[in-house]
């Protein structure tokens, strides 16, 4: 299945591309010969009016042949022949069709992008589940449960509107309209700038956060006074309670709210535990239903059980991995990250992963020889057994070479239990907008990302050992099948846009080359001589083996282990 997989991308991809020659050609009357997927000899073909189509042997390419497309002289043929020859139409028509090759590899990802998008008949409301401790939101006045209306002078009506709008306004104060138990209200909040840098330098963003989410924590639980009513009961860390009084509960904000109302009341519970099963190939548990009666304490006015969220405790130390060499322990609470308050762990990671990014792509612009840092420190607190304690943290940076790229490497986890309120319908029209929108960021963000990929690759910051050829193609389009349509359409879009950027790199032959010589006829005003093209056809063709070589190199590379396991066995 895997090589149907391949095949079906890389002929679809091929076809899109030719497609787009061919289309404009026809448009301005350029004679098209042969329209053909793959290279080679000719496996099926057949002729409708002046073109032939052909399936070739060779799937990795394809061509369109026009009347005067190649080197070839169009002076024996009749004048109203000559004319419908590509190189006698004006260089604009010329340049856009072969521009509209690499425009609709483009394009591919466009539909894609929408297609997918259109399918979410259903969103998120703007209704703040979470509100990070320390962050804008709390210290305006943020709270969970609120619903923000409008932002300065935008109706709000759904999540993604919210995070817009916020991350378009770092440091820039914003108006909130929000109700709050059916009273609206007004909040001024000013997001902070956040960077997000990739480990290659290949993207950087600006936007603006103000430690929102529309989620809320689930009824998993940690333990924070080892003598309170909870830990003293029989709850341990981890402990998912499900039900309270025979009644189901989803959010943890529920177990505090019976808690606070039992005024000493004992409380039944029934509570999911995990317990790890002893296999090698995975770490798995299983769960058992308990029930455990549990009578909470008066502290400070308020009844409490003595326990928080799961969302920072850890649940996982690897063996011989940074986490354990900082002395983290499974049962530990995060609290703090470089002295400032956290309470969402994907924003700790995002933090420590984007300081070790920055500091990557700093070093590797002073020294292109130094792609890793295993040097970055960063000061966590914690809580233990109810106690607080410093720990210093070192990630490193696995080198994983068979993929081409360094990988941030801790060696710790968490219980991720997360409550989102109910979706809310996704008007068709409103719909319509946003995957406008959504396609062209997507695609646009990517495109650049590549383009950034050959300039470091240029400058000598990004290895050539990052470059992949079909055997990688293939690999990824397998993976991809086997995980559904979904996946497989959106690895297409995604190299999709590797092959129309690729395309329009200023090497002869390629796309880009033939628009360089354009260029060069239009500054000359006049047609380049049948020698300078022909150098330049060679200096292409040497460029693209070079890159086909070093292509096959790489994926071979990659595959080694496989294919001397293969070779040992026959």
């Amino acid at each position: 299945m895997g090589l149907i997989y391949a095949l079906i991308l890389i002929g679809a991809l091929v076809f899109i591309h030719e497609l787009g020659h061919f289309l404009v050609a026809r448009l301005f009357d350029v004679k098209v010969i042969r329209f053909a997927i793959g290279f080679g000899p000719t496996v099926a073909s057949f002729k409708k009016g002046e073109t032939e189509y052909a399936l070739c042997a060779l799937p990795l390419g394809g061509y369109v042949q026009m009347l005067g497309g190649d080197l070839e002289s169009l002076e024996h043929l009749p004048p109203e022949e000559q004319k419908r020859g590509l190189m006698m139409k004006p260089i604009w028509q010329r340049s856009l069709i072969v521009l509209a090759g690499p425009a609709a590899n483009i394009l591919l990802p466009l539909v894609i992008y929408f297609f997918f998008t259109m399918t979410i008949t259903t969103t998120t409301p703007p209704i703040v589940g979470d509100v990070f401790a320390g962050g804008p939101a709390a210290e305006a006045g943020l709270l969970p449960g609120d619903t923000i209306t409008q932002i300065d002078d935008e109706k709000i009506e759904f999540w993604h509107q919210v995070v817009e709008n916020i991350s378009e306004k770092p440091n820039q104060e914003i108006t909130l309209q929000i109700v709050r138990d059916s009273n609206p209200m007004t909040l001024k909040v000013t997001p902070e700038e956040r960077n997000i840098t990739d480990m290659m330098g290949l993207s950087s963003e600006t936007f603006g956060l103000v430690g929102i989410h529309p989620g809320t924590y689930g009824p998993t639980i940690a333990i924070v006074d080892p003598q309170g009513a909870a830990a003293t009961a029989g709850l341990q860390n981890f402990d998912k309670i499900v039900k309270i009084n025979d009644k189901v509960i989803h959010r943890f904000d529920e177990i505090q709210a019976n808690a606070r109302t039992s005024e000493g009341k004992p409380l039944e519970l029934q509570v999911l535990r995990r317990k790890p099963l002893e296999v090698d190939y995975a770490q798995l548990y299983a769960q058992s239903v308990i029930d455990i009666t549990v009578t909470p304490i008066q502290k400070n006015g308020e009844w409490t059980l003595g326990i928080r969220n799961a969302e920072m405790a850890v649940a996982r130390v690897e063996s011989d991995s940074p986490a354990q060499a900082a002395g983290l322990q499974v049962g530990d609470i995060i609290t703090h990250l470089n002295a400032r308050e956290i309470s969402n762990w994907r924003l700790l990671n995002s933090q420590i992963s984007n300081a070790i990014n920055s500091e990557v792509v700093a070093r590797q612009a002073e020294d292109a020889k130094a792609p890793t840092v295993n040097n970055v420190e960063f000061d966590l607190k914690v809580l233990r057994s109810g106690e607080e304690v410093d720990l210093k943290l070192k990630p490193v940076l696995l080198n994983l070479e068979k993929q081409g790229y360094h990988r941030m490497h801790i060696g710790w986890g968490q219980i991720a239990d997360t409550y989102v309120a109910d979706s809310i319908p996704f008007p068709f029209f409103k719909r319509l907008a946003f995957a406008a929108d959504h396609s062209v960021r997507q695609t646009w963000e990517f495109s650049t990302m590549l383009v950034m990929g050959f300039v470091r690759m240029a400058q000598g910051r990004l290895s050539l050992d990052n470059v992949g050829g079909p055997i990688l193609i293939g690999e990824l389009a397998a993976q991809a099948g086997a995980a559904g349509w979904d996946r497989f359409l959106q690895m297409m879009a995604l190299i999709s846009i590797n092959l129309g950027v690729i395309n329009l790199l200023p090497i002869p032959v390629l796309d880009g080359g033939q628009l360089l010589l354009f260029l060069m006829e239009a500054i000359k005003r006049g047609p380049l001589s049948f020698r300078t093209r022909q150098i330049a056809a060679y200096i292409g063709f040497a460029m693209i083996l070079f890159l086909v070589i070093l292509a096959f190199k790489n994926d071979i590379q990659r595959q080694w282990d496989n294919i001397a396991s293969f070779i040992n066995e026959g």
